[in-house]
């Protein structure tokens, strides 16, 4: 019986803490910025505008960065490639957009 060594699947570190921010820490920081825009009523360009949008980059830039350098999966445990990175990358931009325009709309 051959007995597989399970740390060959664990990622790195810096690999684990791709994926927290880019799956949680990021997301987070992005609605609660969208959350003060629309219970504050900042008015559009705001610093948090600019913090929002910074996140979303750097959300994007850290899941392509799990992909091709930590073999990041999808959520079903398969390999991701570059095309699921594009097309979480348009699918970020796009609602945070359609959520920042609301945020906006509100405006506390």
């Amino acid at each position: 019986m051959q007995q597989q060594n399970t740390s060959d699947h664990a990622p790195a570190p810096a690999g684990c803490a791709l994926r927290l921010f880019w799956m949680l820490v990021g997301n987070a920081i992005v609605y609660a910025s969208l959350a003060t825009i629309a219970l504050n009523g900042a008015g559009f360009p705001s610093l948090l505008d600019g913090v929002v949008w910074f996140t979303v980059a750097l959300t994007i830039a850290a899941r392509r960065v799990d992909i091709t350098r930590w073999a990041g999966k999808t959520a079903s445990g398969e390999p991701a490639t570059l095309a699921h990175w594009r097309r979480y990358a348009v699918t970020v931009v796009f609602v945070t957009a359609i959520a920042s325009v609301v945020a906006h709309a509100i405006d506390g």
